[in-house]
């Protein structure tokens, strides 16, 4: 990936990263452990939440807890994958927020979800090194 003080510098390496996003965010639960693993070692622990289904509902399935829904905030937007149960259709949304109240949520598809993190994560790269290391992570093959 190529990179300078401002972080990604081609078009290519933002389509490179989108692709990356919408290839993990076609399996919610795998999506999330890659958000934890990745994301949540490079940002702030408060910007990157995930929902999991309960205990109990799990041990009666006789495996561990499922994803249920991953949230990334960054600046003032907040990028969500959920759906209602394990199996079920995930929802994409983009929500817009200013001081912690949400002014408008769109429902989008994962091709426009995984874009706009992408660019968002990009720009956050611009002033934040270990961001600049999370994206590498996420473009490395």
């Amino acid at each position: 990936m190529t990179e300078g003080a401002s972080g990604p510098q081609s078009h290519l390496d933002l389509e490179l990263l989108a692709a990356q996003l919408r290839r993990h965010a076609e399996d919610l639960s795998l999506y999330a452990g890659f958000l934890l693993n990745v994301l949540s070692a490079a940002l702030p622990p408060e910007l990157v939440r995930v929902r999991r289904e309960s205990r109990w509902r799990a041990r009666l399935a006789r495996r561990e807890p499922a994803v249920l829904g991953v949230s990334v905030s960054l600046g003032n937007r907040r990028y969500e994958l959920d759906r209602a149960a394990v199996g079920g259709q995930v929802a994409a949304r983009i929500c817009h927020e200013s001081g912690g109240v949400v002014l408008s949520t769109r429902t989008v598809s994962a091709q426009q979800w995984s874009r706009g993190l992408a660019v968002d994560l990009a720009a956050v790269a611009g002033s934040n090194a270990a961001a600049v290391a999370a994206l590498r992570r996420l473009t490395a093959p």
